[in-house]
């Protein structure tokens, strides 16, 4: 839960160097660009020395934007605490500079984003998570400048409120970016980023449920306030059961599942040979027996005549023959003499079958890090051959690792070897598969 330790982080540095960023934010500002940065710099080289760890726990808060989404969480929160709380009057001081820290975070997740997933937007025609992210970029950025408090102090108290009202839309906006991009793994049966949907749904609809309330508040209108509260919370629980029905259809996924499992057994038990002698069935051994002995008796006849048909030319042969001069007797028996049998070596044991075999049977699985998130496989052996790969990722755009899962995991099984040919156009996603493959028949060498 990602989104959860960042927020954690978010509300802590908001809290404990809210006075520090208010007097000196210039040094924030660059350490935050440096981080954002630099992270997507290296989640981009590509550098195989980093741990995976790192790269998931670490990088993976920067350029996939979840620290920034959590600071944003934590600013926006701030404006719907009731005034003159204890905890808004310690955060809205330092809210303006804590929005520019967040902006600078999140203009190092556009540019690792943009260099990663941009791309592949526009061969695969996603024009909601495009134009998601064009809207923000815009809304953004101006409202960014604007929170420069040499700027801010130019420009009229009501025309910087006006201004600063784009910032609902932004708000909105950025569960709807998270979903968009995360959808498509919830619907595939991945708990865990159900959870953090589900997460960033909680902060941000409870978000917009108490931001109306203040604002009713204000409005003093209190008559309509427990109609307006029991409405929001309503409205509130009905889009999160709404969201988890069409996210994760549990009875269809796991109906489908078993079914796609059933069907990848029943084709691997049809092609493995059959080895053990109790899988034959009784009527079968029956049958060959006594094919097998008919076929003994016919061979013992033709070879009794045939035995008879040679004895019969050898006493033939004997009679007709003249005998031979004396002299050439001790020659004769000189040749008909059987030559003495040399010493037989001795006959190399033979190799025993298991010593010769390089892997056990069985499913084995092993993990490795594709393009910006971990691969995962799970490769089938039976009698030293590869008959079945299934694979699963959990990288942010898994439309070019199924590109690569197609054309990789077929040529491994047809080679029955681990390294082949990448897929053109996702070699990071086709890299991870095969080397999530390699450790897995490295798990199964006996």
């Amino acid at each position: 839960m990602l989104f959860l330790f960042s927020l954690l982080i978010a509300a802590a540095f908001s809290v404990f160097c809210g006075k520090a960023i208010r007097k000196h934010p210039v040094p924030f500002y660059l350490a935050a660009a440096v981080l954002s940065i630099g992270t997507a710099i290296l989640a981009n080289s590509r550098i195989p020395e980093i741990p995976v760890f790192v790269q998931q726990n670490i990088i993976a808060l920067f350029t996939k934007g979840i620290l920034a989404a959590a600071f944003w969480a934590v600013i926006m929160w701030t404006g719907a605490l009731p005034n003159g709380s204890s905890l808004m009057k310690k955060l809205m001081p330092q809210r303006g500079q804590l929005s520019i820290f967040a902006a600078i975070l999140t203009l190092g997740h556009v540019i690792g984003l943009g260099i990663s997933m941009l791309p592949r937007w526009l061969k695969k025609a996603d024009a909601l998570n495009l134009t998601v992210c064009i809207v923000l970029v815009l809304i953004m950025l101006p409202l960014t400048v604007i929170s420069v408090q040499k700027i801010r102090r130019k420009m009229k108290a009501r025309t910087w409120k006006s201004a600063q009202r784009w910032a609902y839309l932004f708000y909105a906006l950025i569960p709807v970016h998270v979903i968009a991009l995360n959808i498509a793994k919830a619907r595939s049966g991945r708990k865990d980023v159900l959870l953090s949907l589900m997460l960033y749904l909680v902060v941000f609809l409870g978000y917009a449920v108490c931001r109306i309330h203040k604002w009713y508040v204000i409005k003093k209108k209190p008559e309509r306030l427990i109609g307006l509260k029991c409405a929001s919370w309503a409205a509130f629980l009905t889009g999160i059961a709404v969201f988890t029905a069409a996210a994760f259809p549990q009875k269809q996924a796991e109906t489908a599942r078993s079914a796609e499992i059933a069907v990848q057994e029943e084709s691997s038990f049809s092609e493995a040979p059959v080895t053990d002698a109790a899988a034959v069935s009784v009527p079968a051994q029956t049958s060959a027996a006594e094919t097998v002995t008919a076929a003994v008796t016919v061979s013992t006849e033709t070879d009794t005549t045939e035995a008879a048909a040679v004895t019969a030319a050898e006493t033939e042969e004997h009679t007709e023959q003249p005998e031979e001069p004396a002299a050439s007797a001790d020659s004769t028996a000189e040749t008909e003499q059987p030559a003495q049998p040399e010493p037989a070596e001795e006959a190399p044991q033979a190799a025993d079958p298991q010593s010769a075999r390089r892997y056990q049977d069985g499913t084995f699985t092993a993990s490795a890090y594709g393009y910006d998130g971990n691969i995962t496989v799970h490769v089938t052996i039976q009698d030293d051959r590869i008959t079945d790969i299934t694979a699963g990722t959990e990288e942010s755009d898994d439309s070019y690792f199924n590109d690569a899962k197609s054309a990789v995991i077929p040529a491994i099984i047809r080679s029955q070897a681990a390294d082949v040919d990448a897929c053109s156009g996702a070699t990071y996603s086709s890299n991870g598969i095969m080397t999530a493959v390699r450790a897995a028949l490295e798990s199964a060498r006996i």
